[in-house]
């Protein structure tokens, strides 16, 4: 991540990111929601999808794409690949736009919460879309809302917060049709505001806005999210910390 100072990615993240991945409530109910979200757009569901996700660390969703399909993965941060994991000989170590040529052949690609790392935003978006077979599906989730831009995004290494407009267009540009594109996290909102007026950011492991919090807090926030999607993906709600989008590869698009 050129271009920024020290980040909360750091060493000293990366050394217990598997536990919050495993323990959080934001990560727990995120992918919640992509597993959901994929039962309804995934354009194939019969277990044999080829399925590309980049910014996997170290494939923690893994287990729960297995009902889809076959999964490898793209890295830019070695260090979230521990050196015993099964998933380590189908994991590429690189960025997305240093990683190795692959074909236009992928049924899915996740990019979850890594579009805003990458600062050249046409050529990363470009190379998702030259990822997928005709028909195939991308799945994107960002920051949203650049009101909340705060000290957190800097030291998280994100170059920008999403709008739905912004987000739309990024991928209209590339070719894609975008078929959903959706809030998330409504409830975050105020609280994240409040975060960026009277909270400064730690870094890594010192941040109590990355530990998770207490267990009973946990699991209350935890089912707070639950409900927020629950409502989302039936009401079109105007505002949310993030954005889900899923847009597809035209059918008749020749390589």
């Amino acid at each position: 991540m050129a271009g920024h100072d020290a980040t909360l990615m750091d060493a000293g993240y990366t050394s217990f990111y598997g536990e919050v991945y495993r323990s959080h409530w934001w990560w727990r109910s995120r992918e919640a929601n992509v597993v959901r979200v994929l039962r309804e757009f995934l354009p194939r569901r019969d277990g044999r999808a080829k399925i590309l996700d980049i910014g996997c660390g170290d494939g923690f969703i893994w287990p729960r794409l297995a009902e889809f399909g076959t999964v490898s993965g793209i890295e830019p941060d070695p260090a979230l690949v521990a050196p015993d994991s099964p998933n380590r000989d189908h994991i590429e170590a690189a960025g997305l736009l240093e990683a190795r040529p692959r074909a236009a052949d992928h049924d899915l690609v996740l990019m979850l919460d890594v579009l805003e790392h990458i600062e050249d935003e046409v050529a990363a978006v470009d190379r998702l879309a030259g990822l997928l077979a005709p028909g195939g599906a991308l799945l994107v989730t960002v920051p949203a809302l650049p009101m909340l831009w705060s000290e957190f995004d800097r030291l998280s290494g994100h170059y920008r917060r999403y709008t739905r407009a912004t987000l739309r267009a990024a991928l209209e540009r590339a070719g894609l049709e975008v078929v959903s594109l959706r809030h998330t996290f409504a409830w975050t909102v105020l609280p994240l505001f409040a975060r960026r007026l009277f909270f400064s950011a730690a870094h890594a492991e010192d941040s109590h806005f990355v530990k998770a919090p207490v267990r009973p807090l946990n699991a209350v926030l935890r089912g707070l999210s639950l409900a927020d999607h629950a409502v989302t993906r039936r009401v079109p709600v105007p505002f949310g910390s993030s954005l889900t989008a899923v847009a597809v590869a035209p059918t008749n698009r020749t390589e």
